[in-house]
């Protein structure tokens, strides 16, 4: 009887180690290959739909750098009446010189800033009662210190002046004190807005009251380093830092003729 059954004993050994083998092939090796074959293959199939999306991408990126040149060449009108000519001479302001020279250039345009602002006043053909004042230049700052007190440089990452000009008082008729205000917004090299205004008195002599608030953003290509501390030597060093170039918005300013272009980086109106 036991020799009956060797055979089917061994068969079924057989069977068994056979059913082992192939249980370890499929779930050791078959089936993690496979996972991670669908997933190779959804990855491919991903890289390929993003790939083909590259031209769509450098489309876009084309129409882009095309839109910036136009933005860039439809500010330039801007820029030229909104910002100062950097040429010293014609009522402008140049930065990218050493502290001493800028502290004296910075007297001269803020003089130029209060004639430009006198002029202003009388658009609309009123008489002026009281008008604004433009701030000083301290005579106690530092030649190194100018960019800071007066151009708020680096507080602002970009050279900057800020007018609150007060108060503004003028007469006549009522078209001539709304024609005077709106002209605010057309001011030639800067950024002005006319607000609050208030209109007392019996037509036609009325009497009209405004503030106004000015911002002159400075155009530069460059600035010199601070003057060195050498026991009062008056030896100045160019410094390495440049400033951004006129073709870009956002850095240019107040009274001038026009130069290169650059942009302004806020809207101005007048109010009325």
């Amino acid at each position: 009887m036991f020799k009956a059954l060797y055979p089917r004993t061994i068969w079924l050994m057989f069977l068994s180690f056979s059913a082992i083998i192939l249980s370890v092939g499929l779930f050791r090796y078959w089936m993690p290959n496979q996972e991670d074959a669908t997933n190779k293959v959804t990855q491919a199939n991903a890289m390929y739909d993003e790939g083909g999306k590259l031209g769509q991408a450098v489309k876009k990126k084309n129409n882009a750098i095309v839109a910036t040149h136009k933005a860039e060449e439809d500010w330039i009108p801007y820029v030229l009446s909104r910002t100062p000519d950097q040429n010293t001479a014609d009522r402008g302001i140049n930065i990218n010189v050493n502290g001493y020279k800028l502290a004296m250039d910075t007297k001269r345009f803020r003089n130029n800033v209060q004639r430009a602002v006198n002029a202003q006043c009388l658009k609309g053909g009123v008489k002026v009662i009281s008008g604004p004042l433009v701030d000083l230049v301290n005579d106690g700052d530092a030649p190194n210190g100018i960019l800071a007190s007066y151009y708020n440089y680096p507080a602002i990452p970009f050279p900057v002046v800020i007018y609150d000009l007060g108060q503004v008082t003028v007469q006549g008729t009522y078209k001539q004190i709304t024609d005077n205000v709106r002209a605010w917004s057309d001011m030639p090299h800067f950024l002005a807005v006319a607000h609050n205004l208030q209109i007392t008195g019996t037509s036609p002599q009325l009497t009209g009251t405004y503030d106004v608030s000015m911002v002159g953003y400075i155009r530069y290509d460059g600035m010199f380093g601070p003057i060195p501390d050498v026991g009062g030597s008056a030896t100045t060093t160019r410094g390495g830092t440049g400033g951004p170039s006129a073709n870009f918005p956002g850095r240019n300013a107040p009274q001038g003729g026009p130069q290169g272009p650059t942009r302004a980086g806020t809207g101005g109106g007048g109010g009325g």
